[in-house]
């Protein structure tokens, strides 16, 4: 899972948390773990930024049919 644009980088990451994270995701690789662990919070984020710019309530989907 290598996106085109990556760089390398070393952090000191608790080794059971890295490990914990790979095996809830089911990734192959700790790098895996982690990339799609940084999604998943760059997603919230998203998630969250677009509840508060509505005042917390969604679209109705059903009507977009």
């Amino acid at each position: 899972m290598r996106d085109a644009a990556t760089v390398k980088k070393t952090y000191n990451l608790p080794p059971a948390l890295v490990s914990r994270a790979k095996k809830v995701l089911h990734a192959r690789t700790e790098t895996e773990a982690i990339v799609i662990s940084l999604r998943e919070v760059a997603f919230l984020d998203d998630v969250e930024r677009a509840l508060r710019r509505t005042g917390g309530r969604l679209p109705d989907f059903r009507r977009a049919r």
